[in-house]
């Protein structure tokens, strides 16, 4: 990876393809799709749509840690080997970023352009699988961006004390099967990274805890989710980078800010009748 290019297909995208490959009319302001997405998924599918979809959300995980961490991330390709590099939105800010992944549009319209966390107002993904009569729900740390700036929709939200019970509450989610689109955020690479730097011991730490409960959901899909055709994502929204007064940081215009790797894997359904 060349630590001074920018890479070039925008996270304002994958909104758009995920409710392409299931079916769904995108959000109202949402600007395009990934080629690349839209047709790994329907060629692992047979052209069948997708109908079920589980999204992790781990915080702050730039393209260039995962380069330098290559081997902490197996469990991760194991169960999704589809590697987008995409170009998160400016500045990479939490709030910010994750309104553009799921509204698919820039932030000047979606109205977040800073950290803060106003509800988002303008159509989303979650708007867009309610109109198409579909279940959509968000597993998120309390207090976090994801448990607001998608608040005041007629879905379900479970909002948990940290990383730890909002998998296990998604997995018990999976479990019960009646979710189309679950979405599950955690933090922790982020909260160290900031009192420490992104290297650090604590923070390698985080990458394996975040690699390990992708794997837990995964396998739990695997298990419950079988009658499904199912994407698979492990979404990140922004990098980071480490200041001159060796913390670490993110919000600037620089590669490993803006730089993010996305992973997708499709688990086709099984015919139960073979």
């Amino acid at each position: 990876m060349n630590k001074d290019v920018f890479n070039a297909t925008p996270l304002t995208h994958l909104a758009g393809s995920i409710c392409k490959v299931m079916g769904v009319p995108a959000p109202n302001q949402s600007e395009g799709v990934i080629d690349e997405l839209v047709n790994y998924c329907f060629n692992k599918t047979g052209g069948e749509l997708i109908d079920r979809t589980l999204m992790f959300n781990p915080d702050a995980i730039g393209a260039w840690t995962y380069e330098k961490y290559y081997g902490k991330f197996q469990a991760v390709r194991d169960y999704a080997g589809l590697e987008l590099p995409l170009l998160t939105v400016f500045p990479p800010k939490t709030p910010v970023c994750f309104g553009s992944m799921y509204t698919g549009a820039s932030p000047c319209v979606h109205g977040i352009q800073s950290y803060a966390r106003p509800v988002i107002k303008i159509d989303s993904i979650f708007d867009a699988m309610l109109r198409a009569g579909k279940k959509p729900c968000i597993v998120a740390v309390k207090d976090s961006s994801m448990s607001e700036i998608f608040n005041e929709r007629d879905m379900d939200y479970y909002l948990e004390d940290y990383d730890q019970e909002t998998v296990a509450k998604a997995l018990e989610l999976i479990e019960e099967d009646k979710y189309d689109l679950i979405c599950v955020y955690n933090q922790e690479f982020d909260d160290v990274m900031h009192r420490s730097h992104p290297s650090s011991k604590r923070s390698q730490r985080a990458i394996d805890h975040y690699a390990q409960s992708f794997e837990l959901l995964a396998k739990k899909v695997k298990e419950h989710w079988s009658g499904h055709n199912t994407l698979l994502g492990y979404a990140t929204d922004h990098g980071t980078h480490r200041e001159w007064y060796s913390l670490g940081n993110h919000g600037k215009n620089i590669p490993k800010d803006m730089n993010i790797k996305h992973f997708y894997g499709v688990m086709p359904r099984i015919d139960e009748k073979l």
